[in-house]
């Protein structure tokens, strides 16, 4: 019986390091865009709210302009304010998942443009490797038409401790 115990404790062992190495391997995503919408409503019930006219192929008016033809809508967090600001979006950090890894950079990257006329900010996560979870941002490199309610900002890679 002895020799059973240690063969699943190994088999125990082997599982936890495997698990332990596919997480540290994991590699995540973010992509932002900032956006200018007339109202609350204008941006959620509108723009992102997607339309299940056609099941094989539901699209967002988001999805159309940002040139995605498929993303899952539940890695996506967006924030409207009645005017953008670079100390309001610093005020929200804490609630934005992984915000540790980007940050910084990103308010870095608003700083050197012209936001101005801008009200709202979407942002949508992808991982490549554990869960595949929007992983075609992975190849993303913005929109090719700019004339548009939104505007790309910022891609970043990164790996979670």
């Amino acid at each position: 019986m002895t020799g059973h115990i240690s063969f699943f404790k190994k088999i125990l062992l082997i599982t936890e390091t495997v698990g332990k190495h596919l997480k540290s391997m994991t590699k995540k995503i973010i992509c932002v865009w900032i956006g200018t919408f007339e109202s609350e409503d204008k941006l959620y019930k509108n723009y992102l709210n997607f339309d299940y006219e056609n099941e094989d192929e539901p699209k967002s008016e988001f999805g159309k302009d940002a040139e995605l033809e498929y993303y899952d809508e539940d890695f996506m967090e967006s924030w409207w304010f009645n005017k953008l600001e670079l100390n309001k979006l610093t005020e929200y950090r804490k609630d934005l998942l992984d915000s540790e890894f980007f940050f910084d950079e990103l308010i870095a990257e608003l700083e050197n443009r012209d936001v101005t006329n801008r009200n709202s900010i979407l942002f949508l996560f992808g991982e490549n490797e554990e869960h595949l979870t929007n992983e075609m941002l992975f190849e993303y490199n913005g929109m090719k038409i700019n004339n548009k309610p939104i505007e790309f900002v910022f891609r970043k890679e990164y790996e979670p401790k």
